[in-house]
């Protein structure tokens, strides 16, 4: 697993309890296009994202946009005027699909969000660090246990909107990574098929990048031990081979199977590959 020192990951409570719900990320992405800046009221009358007596929903949504890898914030993190830019996935998605509404945004959104760098504390601690813990399917209850040994702490609501994300059409259903069935919440692997072979490999390249830049070629198991390339997905053995072979067709990456483990050789660069992950689109 990551050192847990080194990570910017968003604190388990940044939703405020709000789901993502795609029509806002929208708005903060258009916004983010346009170049402005402003502090959370100011985004909130440019983008018509709802406010309430505070701030409203601008906070949660723009963490969002940030923990999906859509935008990054320029200038000072904490400072209360906030410009947020694309990121090279965010301006594709903003170009292609604007809404999120196909597999391939909605995957790649869910897979950044469980990041051990920068994606979302709960998403990372339920689908990368608690694989072994939780497993595919587990009840409510074991889940609500489980965070609550995780942060330390004995209440309940510390789920938040997580599985209501995966099951609201307003939000990314279209994936459905999480469902719950009469107390039981049962994780979906990511499907493999090929309009979604060229989203994967910009996210593994992307990962390579980032937590291996010096190397020319990365083991797959560290690849997954350091940022959850097949433990994210929850993909199998079988699942694993098929994807690898799904990348390796689309010309991104060589797998050297000779070595064991076996060795991913990048064959594309990231940002050059975000800008084709709807090219295969039915």
């Amino acid at each position: 697993m990551p050192d847990e020192t080194q990570h910017s990951r968003l604190p388990r409570n940044f939703h405020k309890t709000f789901k993502p719900e795609r029509q806002y990320i929208n708005a903060m992405l258009r916004y983010a296009a346009s170049g402005e800046k402003g502090d959370y009221r100011a985004i909130a009358a440019a983008t018509g994202i709802p406010t309430g007596t505070s701030s409203g929903k601008v906070p949660a949504i723009l963490d969002y946009c940030r923990g999906m890898g859509l935008i990054r914030l320029a200038g000072q993190e904490r400072s209360s005027t906030k410009k947020p830019e694309l990121t090279p996935l965010g301006r594709i998605v903003l170009l292609e699909d604007p809404y999120l509404k196909t597999r391939v945004s909605q995957w790649i959104a869910h897979f950044n969000l469980c990041s051990p760098t920068v994606g979302a504390d709960v998403w990372y601690h339920i689908f990368f660090a608690g694989m072994q813990a939780l497993g595919m399917n587990f009840a409510r209850a074991k889940l609500e246990t489980y965070l609550n040994v995780i942060y330390g702490v004995e209440r309940s609501g510390l789920i938040g909107p997580l599985i209501g994300t995966y099951e609201d059409d307003a939000a990314f259903k279209m994936c459905g990574v999480l469902s719950e069935i009469g107390g039981t919440v049962v994780r979906r692997p990511a499907p493999i098929a090929d309009e979604l072979g060229l989203g994967y490999g910009a996210w593994m390249l992307q990962l390579m990048r980032d937590h291996f830049p010096k190397r020319r070629q990365v083991p797959i198991t560290d690849l997954d031990a350091t940022a959850g390339w097949r433990t994210i997905p929850g993909w199998d053995i079988s699942s694993l081979q098929r994807a690898l072979e799904l990348v390796e067709r689309k010309g991104l990456i060589e797998v050297d199977r000779h070595m064991e483990p076996w060795l991913l050789i990048p064959k594309a660069d990231a940002d050059e590959t975000w800008r084709h992950i709807y090219d295969d689109m039915l």
